[in-house]
This record gives structure tokens, sequence and C-alpha cells, in this order.
């Protein structure tokens, strides 16, 4: 843990200013690491990417969607993180016309509701858990032994998988094309179990991406305010749910993919997605046979660049939106979420 928070974040060596400063306005007065906001805010982009995908480096098409877990100790404000994100899909559904009952968030004690719900509900879900621990100890809850079939479903689900089946004697389920995205908070011992775990030895775990930043414990008088007068959650991801909704006559739709759009690197990204494929490989090659563990964390590096690079490129999008609100000092406030709002996040 000591280890993890002496390598913070470069905010805005990543971001554009506006994101760095919707970022900072909600952690700022929700004693909030940026950390953690951050990595609760990969799944939430995969969710409203809508099933776009990205072609790796390999031309390998690959859902831009995340397992993500921020770990803390207990009163660190982990649940702050959580409800951001889960405040922000609920107030997109509600102005979607989303239904409660057919909500997108998803928090099935098992691995088969999980599949009934990506089949009868929608395709592409996404789980907010407040507490990790919940999900990962549902996997074989009812079943004697099916802890490791249950795993390997969600290994499935993670892989952009175009089917996936689960066989049992009550019954078959087979879901096309399902998009999952897993956003939790954790508690250190919590994680440290599951990952020196014998069964983990099908790569659940290295399939997610970690975060365990030196908390945020301000004195009453170093908490900020929160500025009203800038955008939230919603906006930002309305605005990416907006450049994600193919409609019949989108050029970027890909009929021959479950029209998808999908997401290729210019020639100089790909250089540089090259450069990280290859010191991942090396890394892999020095490592086989000797630490699986180490292997398997740099195998699913390589694709989860990928998806980082997708889930950042939705974000610069969304970014310019905001750039061209401001200069038509028609920025919306944090609290807007009116209809009027909404329309013109979609028109600009």
């Amino acid at each position: 843990m000591q280890k993890a928070a002496l390598y913070p974040m470069d905010v805005p060596a990543i971001f554009d200013t506006n994101i760095c400063v919707l970022i900072d306005n909600i952690c700022s007065s929700s004693q909030l690491p940026r950390e953690y906001l951050i990595t609760m805010l990969l799944p939430a982009i995969g969710h409203f990417v809508n099933g776009s995908q990205i072609r790796t480096n390999t031309r390998t098409p690959t859902n831009i969607s995340f397992f993500t877990a921020i770990i803390g100790y207990p009163s660190v404000n982990k649940s702050s993180a959580t409800e951001a994100i889960l405040n922000a899909v609920l107030v997109i559904e509600k102005h979607l016309g989303i239904k409660t009952e057919e909500s997108r968030i998803n928090c099935s004690a098992t691995v088969e509701s999980l599949l009934t719900e990506l089949k009868n509900t929608c395709p592409r879900l996404i789980q907010v858990w407040d507490e990790a621990v919940t999900l990962l100890q549902s996997f074989g809850l009812y079943k004697q032994g099916g802890a490791a079939y249950d795993r390997s479903i969600m290994c499935t689900l993670y892989n952009s998988s175009v089917v996936v089946k689960r066989q049992t004697k009550s019954g078959n389920i087979t879901v096309e094309n399902p998009v999952l995205n897993i956003a939790a908070a954790a508690h250190p011992a919590d994680i440290f179990s599951s990952v020196s775990n014998e069964s983990d030895d099908d790569g659940l775990m290295a399939r997610f991406l970690f975060s365990a930043p030196e908390p945020c414990i301000p004195l009453s008088g170093e908490i900020r305010s929160l500025n009203i007068d800038e955008p939230s959650l919603n906006h930002l991801l309305y605005i990416i749910h907006c450049f994600n909704s193919t409609e019949q006559n989108d050029g970027r739709r890909n009929d021959d993919e479950d029209q998808r759009i999908i997401y290729s690197y210019s020639a100089d990204a790909q250089k540089v997605i090259n450069d990280a494929f290859d010191e991942c490989t090396l890394q892999i090659r020095e490592a086989y046979g000797i630490d699986q563990d180490l292997g398997s964390i740099l195998g699913k590096a390589k694709v989860q660049v990928s998806k980082i690079a997708g889930a950042l490129h939705a974000v610069s999008l969304a970014a310019a939106v905001f750039d061209q609100l401001i200069n038509d000092d028609s920025l919306p406030g944090y609290y807007d979420k009116s209809k009027a709002v909404f329309d013109l996040l979609k028109r600009v």
C-alpha cells in the first residue's frame, strides 16, 4: 500500500484542463484522492461508450471496458467515489427514459443471475460495488465447487467474446456480444487474499486495474466547497454516450461487427502503443516459467493499454465539447439536470 502511494497519477498530463477542473472540483469537496475517482470513472466511461471497441496494435477489436477496484483502509471515503458513479449513471438513465426495473446497473448475487440480466435486460451492464468482497465471494455461492466455473465466465466476459454460454442441468444461457464493466471499492485484506489465492490461476484478478493512492484525510478547514458552476460527471458521461450512440446513417458503424463503433490508432499513436506492447512482451519473456503471476499481469496490461487509450479518447472528445460550451458561455452547472441542458450537450 505504501509503495503504491509513491506513484500518484499525473492528472494534468493525462486529461485536458477542463476535465482536470471537473475532477478536482469533485475530489476536493468530497475528500477523495483523484486516483479513486479516476479509477472508478473508467468503468463508467466503458459503460457509456455503448459497446464501442478499439483495434489493438495487433488489429484485434477489443471492448473499451474495465474491471477496476480502489483499495483503502476504513474511513478513507471510498464510498464517495462509488456514489458519484452510481448517481451519474442513474441521472443519465432517467433522462434516457430507462425505467428503474430496466436499469443497466447490475448487482446480481450470482454469475447465473448476471448472465440472465445480460440476456434479458441489456447486453451492456455496469456493476458498482461498495464492497468488492461481495462480488468476489459470490462465485460458486449456491453450488459447491462452482467458483472456478463462475470465475471462468467472468474472465470470458472481460475478453470481448462474441458469445458467452453457461450450461447447467437447470438450463442454458447464451448471451451475444456482452459488455460488462465493474467498479469496486475494497479493503486491502480482501484484495490481497484474492490475489494470493491459489484459485486465481485463471488470471481473473490480473484483469482488474487497482488503485491504492495516499488517502485524502483533510481537516475541516482544508475541505473546499463544491463549485456549483462547474459541470458534473452527469454531463461528461452523457457527452460520451452521445458520441458513441450509432444511428442507421452513422458512417462510423461497422455492420460486419455488431454495428459497433470501432476506433483505430493514428500512425503516431500506433508507434507509442507498439513500444508499450514490446516493453511488456520483453518482460513476459523473462518471466515465463519463473513468475507466472507477473506474466499474467503483463499479458493483460498489453490489452488494458488499448482499453485505456479508447477511454481517454472518449474523454478528450467530451473535453472539446466543454471548450465549445465555455466559448459560448453556456457551460452547465453542477446540479443542472434539465432536459434542455442534456439536449444542448447532444447538439454541440
